[in-house]
């Protein structure tokens, strides 16, 4: 008896990826499984924005905040782009979203909710004074 969707997704599951791999697609919940499936691209896709907002907000520290810039902040800044390089690599088809100007908007929002209050993040633009890409190279570091 097939285990439902509803009551142990985590039965569920394994049930659908043992159908899956013995290839008895009769058994298989074909509108859960595909639901799931596109889930697994969207959370893909809200780290990805996720990580570049925190990326953003930490060049914005760095920018405005020149006065207490120290290494950890530098590392942040590294680590951040690491993972998003490595992302990128793992999942090519996520880097149109780089450039894609509402993923940019959203993602700078982020940036700038993650950076309200703190001292000389007040008066950060309603845009990124950079793009994405820009903000991912390695080099880059705000003056």
């Amino acid at each position: 008896m097939a285990t439902s969707y509803e009551t142990d997704f985590a039965e569920w599951a394994r049930e659908q990826a043992f159908w899956l791999r013995n290839a008895d697609f009769s058994l298989l919940d074909a509108r859960h499984l595909a639901e799931e499936v596109e889930e697994i691209a969207s959370s893909h896709l809200y780290e990805l924005e996720s990580r570049c907002a925190g990326l953003q907000a930490h060049l914005a520290r760095w920018q405005r905040q020149s006065g207490h810039r120290c290494e950890l902040w530098r590392r942040l800044i590294v680590l951040q782009r690491t993972r998003i390089d490595r992302m990128l690599r793992r999942m090519p088809s996520l880097r149109k979203r780089v450039a894609d100007a509402d993923f940019v908007q959203d993602v700078w929002l982020d940036a700038l909710i993650r950076t309200i209050g703190e001292d000389h993040c007040f008066d950060l633009p309603e845009a990124s004074p950079w793009s994405l890409e820009r903000a991912l190279e390695q080099d880059f570091l705000p003056d």
